[in-house]
């Protein structure tokens, strides 16, 4: 019985390990199945990703888009950081009170401008920098199709360095220069209307002829950082600035004659004393004392009405040579009382002669050289 147990154990065995196999076979093909399908799907999809690269522009589109996008920002700030022009014009119509020893002039002018911004605040902002003070009326702010047109009337009181090397033959150039003090040149430039500008036909100032009327522009750099510690100190800044600019040229030649007449007349009066006895000692020495304080009193008048001037004018030279000849003509007046008192008359009265002839063709050649060069 036992045996037969154990047969049937073996048998029982057998067949379960058998009843497996077809299940692992199963399995082992299953598995082969799902993995080729796995792999096709795989293959799909990329086969299916290279078609759309090659086919559908979509993703070209949004990368074009962008880098357009990019560019247009990039002009945009561009566009920002380029500095605003302003045309810039200016009409004089007064010019008054030219005053020498204050060195100062008054103008009145229009002044406008054209900008494409309204909002650059420039009538606000304007400053004549070489004035001693300025005023703004009628002011006027216009749009003209998409340009913004303002305008204002300027009174001046221009501070002035008048050239009077060559008075009363001298020419001055005027300027009004104009700037915006709100922004440099990085933020606004100005462009100079050179067609509409002018000087007012009438403007008429006595004794002066008015000429070379011109506008332009250029940059002031201002070499400093105002003491900002945020800014190095080799950083300086630049400001467009418009100058306005005339010259005027004095009509001098009456004005000579009336003004130095009475210094001739003094060197003359001392050459006369050539012909007086050298012995008659108040007339011989007293006209040409005389003279000296004619010819200071003379260059005491004229420098009065000019401004200070460390250079050596045509008044000054005219006066240092009349003080020289003035000076010389007592110097041979001296000598010759010398020689009348040694008893050489005739020596005495040659000398005279002598130095009357040279004393004045020389004066008269050296005034008529240094006012030709000054003219």
């Amino acid at each position: 019985m036992l045996k037969k147990y154990s047969v049937f154990g073996k048998l029982s065995g057998r067949r379960l390990i058998l009843s497996f196999v077809p299940l692992v076979i199963f399995l082992i093909l299953a598995s082969g199945a799902l993995w080729q399908q796995e792999k096709n799907t795989q293959q799909e999809k990329n086969t299916q990703q290279e078609k759309n690269g090659s086919k559908q522009p979509g993703s070209n589109l949004k990368k074009t888009e962008k880098v357009s996008e990019v560019k247009d920002d990039t002009a945009a700030a561009e566009e920002n950081s380029a500095p605003d022009t302003v045309k810039v014009g200016a009409y004089v119509f007064s010019v008054y009170d030219l005053d020498f020893p204050a060195n100062k002039v008054n103008v009145d002018l229009y002044l406008w401008y054209n900008a494409k911004k309204d909002s650059l605040g420039l009538l606000e902002n304007l400053e004549v920098i070489n004035s001693s003070e300025f005023s703004k009326s009628g002011e006027t702010d216009e749009k003209r199709g998409n340009i913004s047109y303002q305008t204002v009337r300027l009174n001046a009181t221009i501070k002035q360095e008048w050239q009077v090397t060559d008075f009363p033959f001298d020419e001055q150039r005027i300027e009004i220069m104009i700037e915006d003090f709100d922004k440099d040149n990085s933020k606004l430039v100005f462009a100079a209307d050179t067609i509409a500008s002018k000087i007012d036909k009438k403007v008429h100032v006595d004794g002066w002829k008015i000429k070379d009327f011109g506008i332009k522009t250029d940059d002031h750099v201002y070499e400093t950082n105002y003491g900002d510690p945020d800014i190095p100190l080799n950083e300086f800044s630049a400001y467009s600035r418009v100058v306005v600019y005339f010259t005027i040229e004095r009509e001098g030649k009456g004005l000579f004659f009336k003004l130095f007449v009475g210094l001739f007349i003094s060197v003359l009066i001392s050459l006369l004393t050539f012909f007086i006895n050298p012995l008659d000692l108040d007339p011989r020495f007293g006209l040409s004392v005389g003279a000296i304080f004619a010819a200071i009193a003379s260059q005491y008048v004229i420098t009065s009405t000019l401004p200070q001037n460390e250079s050596l004018t045509l008044v000054d030279i005219l006066h240092d040579i009349s003080f020289i000849y003035i000076f010389l003509c007592i110097l041979i007046s001296t000598i010759s009382l010398h020689y009348m008192k040694l008893g050489k008359e005739v020596l005495s009265q040659k000398l005279d002669r002598y130095s009357f002839i040279a004393f004045a063709l020389s004066y008269i050649i050296l005034i008529i050289y240094f006012v030709g060069k000054a003219l």
